[in-house]
């Protein structure tokens, strides 16, 4: 069925601004906007935006929905002092607990949490190390088909397990990608954890197998000192010089994190097409530093924003990096204006590849995944300051989606899931929860 929002107040962040709009949407697509009353459109639903702000949906560009059952966990003798003490400790103990029912659940919260985000497609890097075959379509049921959002998945690929855990796991990615309907709401890479629990020998597998796919990485790039140090000490190089000898730093790839990052590795990832991934407030949770992302965007490389499982709100994650560079550049105007959004149009270039549709504009042709949000401005809005006028409602207003509407179907409204029942799902994963920490 059509679908007509009219009386809206919208926006994106492309130079698109209407007062009072309206947004024709058929077969999943734009198909018409504009100032003023909507058209007539034969057998149309009509919906009253009622001055709300429609903004195109939000795209996370790094994921981790495995870690949304982890919520108010409390582990003994838990008190990390570095980076690797809180993967050892925490992550990589959760991780190792999930069955598959685990990992369907913490999918299905973590889906709803990002639709309540108003997020409507995101890049997940998924990690079961006791149940790797099955876990991808279970992480697809929830989040695609039952819940409606568009997902690309991998499963991160790593030495932690033994030779027979990283043949599953490739074997995962592969299986996976094979089986996927070009239907533009999933998509695959071939994942991979990190260059210091990747050997020589894993990654020559994980590439054999991605080539003929022309499947590209999702991997974490010198997150942590861990990874530079390894890197160096087995193998003479620094991880991105790593990753560019097996030929990973190819278009598409998505490098999370980038923080320990030299001039050299700088100069590399310009010459190369592949994406780095900035997660700020995981970095700050983390202590792990921040990215040269001024830097980095000087030179031409190309960042998007993601969240790394801290979490789902990419208005706030835009809000952090921007807080996050002036704090460490001691700079009011770092990362400012269309540094900024660079970021975040990344994303829109990302989803839009792997998904197959444009994606991120109010503009006929482009993908119907929009939100409307409950925002009246205290202040003048248009275009050119709409980012701020997300990010500081959110902090003071607490800015929550009232409909989410992806390929066209409405998949929020008035703030009730339509596809499921929220309350029961909440009630299931909290029995779920339970379980898992008793087996942490």
């Amino acid at each position: 069925m059509n679908l007509v929002i009219e009386q809206a107040r919208m926006a994106d962040l492309f130079g698109t601004y209407h007062e009072r709009g309206y947004v024709v949407i058929e077969d999943g697509r734009i198909e018409a906007v504009g100032e003023g009353p909507s058209p007539d459109v034969p057998g149309a639903r009509r919906l009253d935006a009622q001055n709300m702000l429609l903004t195109p949906g939000l795209v996370n560009a790094h994921a981790h929905l495995y870690s949304s059952l982890a919520r108010g966990i409390s582990l003994p003798n838990y008190s990390p002092k570095s980076f690797g003490d809180i993967l050892e400790g925490l992550w990589w103990r959760l991780d190792r607990a999930l069955d598959l029912e685990g990992v369907y659940w913490s999918a299905m919260v973590g889906g709803l949490q990002h639709l309540r985000a108003g997020v409507t497609a995101l890049f997940d890097h998924h990690a079961s190390p006791s149940a790797i075959q099955g876990s991808l379509a279970q992480i697809k049921r929830a989040v695609v088909d039952e819940l409606g959002l568009r997902c690309d998945l991998c499963y991160e690929v790593t030495d932690r397990g033994g030779e027979a855990a990283r043949d599953a796991g490739i074997a995962e990615n592969v299986e996976f990608a094979k089986g996927l309907p070009k239907d533009g709401m999933c998509a695959a890479h071939m994942g991979l954890h990190a260059s210091f629990t990747l050997s020589d020998k894993t990654l020559e597998r994980a590439v054999a197998a991605a080539e003929p796919l022309g499947l590209p990485y999702h991997i974490h790039l010198a997150e942590g000192k861990e990874d530079v140090v390894d890197a160096l000490k087995k193998y003479g190089l620094r991880p991105a010089e790593r990753l560019d000898k097996f030929g990973i730093l190819t278009e598409g790839t998505l490098l999370a994190h980038g923080i320990h990052l030299s001039q050299a590795e700088i100069d590399l990832l310009a010459a190369r097409p592949a994406s780095v991934i900035h997660n700020p407030r995981s970095n700050m949770n983390n202590a792990v530093g921040a990215a040269q992302v001024e830097g980095m965007l000087s030179r031409g490389i190309r960042l998007g924003l993601g969240s790394d499982g801290f979490g789902c709100d990419m208005i706030g994650e835009l809000l952090s990096a921007s807080l996050l560079a002036h704090h460490a550049a001691a700079d009011p105007t770092a990362l400012g204006g269309e540094k900024l959004l660079a970021l975040i149009r990344h994303n829109y270039a990302l989803a839009e590849r792997f998904f197959g549709i444009p994606m991120g504009k109010l503009s006929p042709g482009y993908a119907a995944d929009l939100v409307l949000w409950e925002y009246d401005p205290p202040t003048p809005l248009s275009a050119e300051n709409l980012p701020w006028h997300l990010m500081y409602a959110k902090i003071s207003e607490g800015l929550v989606p009232h409909t989410v509407i992806v390929a066209g179907r409405v998949r929020l409204s008035g703030g009730v899931v339509q596809s499921v029942d929220e309350r029961e799902a909440l009630a299931k994963s909290r029995e779920v929860a339970r379980a898992l920490w008793a087996r942490i």
